[in-house]
């Protein structure tokens, strides 16, 4: 048996939305174009149109795709985001503030939490959340780019977006039918599945 004869030449994807059309995108991106990939999706059962609020990885993943981001943040009516606030975490009342970076930076080889332990221990100490970057920006409502200068303070965040998850798909599938994918109409009647391994040998 060739090597060759292994080789995956089509792929089904089933269900669109933005899980499904991420993942069309990512495969037309990594894999040979002479590999047919295929989502089979109805707008009978439709997207839950909800806002999809994400992590830093999802830039990684536009990054990866190469889309643009001013492009895309319009497209999908975006917005920037540094971290997340959880609202009545400890208790009623309590709001705790996920940041996307870090606190500070070391200083002396060492890192901020233990010059922050030794201060507060001694009742000096401000709040840990005035050392990071993005929970400050977050406060005052601001946002810029990070800097790639590692010296700076503003290379010390990261952030992620909140957008509309079904414009995002809408605009994954023009991307991913401009490199080729194609797109199925309809639902999924028989699912036929291997005896012994039970992998999906066809819909």
């Amino acid at each position: 048996m060739s090597g060759d004869s292994r080789k995956i030449r089509r792929i089904v994807i089933l269900g669109g939305g933005s899980a499904g059309w991420m993942t069309a995108a990512a495969l037309s991106r990594s894999i040979d174009r002479d590999c047919a990939i295929t989502v089979v999706e109805s707008d009978e059962i439709g997207i839950v149109g909800v806002g999809e609020a994400t992590i830093p990885p999802i830039k990684l993943f536009n990054d990866m795709l190469g889309l643009d981001e001013n492009d895309f943040v319009r497209r999908t009516k975006g917005t920037f985001k540094l971290g997340i606030q959880f609202v009545n975490w400890g208790k009623v009342g309590h709001r705790y503030f996920h940041p996307f970076g870090s606190y500070g930076r070391p200083f002396d080889l060492v890192q901020i939490q233990h010059h922050w332990q030794r201060a507060h221990g001694q009742g000096k100490a401000v709040s840990l959340d005035e050392y990071c970057m993005a929970w400050a920006a977050a406060k005052l409502g601001r946002f810029d780019h990070p800097t790639q200068d590692p010296r700076s303070v503003l290379s010390t965040f990261l952030y992620a977006y909140h957008f509309d998850a079904s414009l995002y798909a809408r605009f994954l599938r023009e991307f991913s039918e401009g490199r080729g994918v194609k797109r199925i109409e309809g639902k999924v009647r028989a699912v036929d599945q291997h005896p012994a391994s039970g992998f999906i040998e066809r819909l």
